[in-house]
């Protein structure tokens, strides 16, 4: 059977950025005639034979390329559109080539999350649904109250607390980016928020419920 080739390693940039595509162990320049990245295996980016300076190849990464000598490539102006392989071709003086591969993985920023509250009840006995969201795929969600919650797989966490001034934060996060809103519960029954906070109407949840991932249901003790 034939050795299986490693897993690619894994690279993550912010769109804007910069990103070092890495390869997975220290790499002599003088063990090698030449090497050469491609993208997707289908273009070449960039080349360097010995003792000569590097090439960029015409392509969609053209003006945005740093080779390194150890071969690191450096990538600059990120977009999404670089999410892709890339594989190190390393060839040395018999001609056998080793192959290394790098996934880039290009997140936009998260921005700041929209939150909101309806309520209902009296000042005996209030009931509120807390919503947080963004515009952007591929999130973390995180309620973060002022008193320790369990953590568990229902979307709805029932929470308790005296009719006191209580600040609840939404924590929306990717592998290279996080940012957050608070909502403030004031007595009897009311939240203020940042000037993003939307006070939803039922209709207006409905609208926005597959953005919408996770509640709390709070009720004054």
């Amino acid at each position: 059977a034939g050795k299986a080739e490693p897993q690619p390693l894994e690279v993550n940039g912010a769109v804007g950025g910069v990103a070092l595509l890495n390869p997975r162990s220290p790499q002599d320049p003088s063990e090698y005639s030449q090497i050469h990245w491609r993208w997707e295996n289908k273009v070449t980016i960039a080349i360097r034979k010995r003792g000569q300076k590097p090439r960029y190849p015409q392509s969609s990464f053209e003006g945005r390329l740093e080779l390194f000598e150890n071969h690191t490539l450096k990538m600059r102006d990120l977009s999404i559109r670089d999410s892709s392989e890339f594989h190190l071709y390393l060839e040395d003086d018999t001609g056998r080539e080793s192959v290394q591969t790098v996934r880039l993985r290009v997140y936009d920023l998260v921005p700041k999350p929209r939150v909101g509250a309806t309520t209902s009840g009296d000042a005996q006995h209030c009931n509120a649904t807390l919503s947080c969201s963004v515009a952007l795929k591929g999130v973390t969600y995180e309620w973060i109250p002022p008193q320790k919650v369990p953590r568990n797989r229902d979307p709805v966490v029932n929470v308790s607390f005296n009719p006191a001034v209580e600040t609840y934060v939404c924590r929306v996060s990717n592998p290279v980016s996080s940012n957050n809103a608070s909502l403030t519960y004031r007595p009897p029954c009311s939240w203020t928020g940042p000037s993003s906070v939307t006070c939803a109407t039922p209709s207006a949840l409905v609208a926005l419920g597959h953005l919408v991932l996770l509640f709390l249901l709070l009720a004054v003790a």
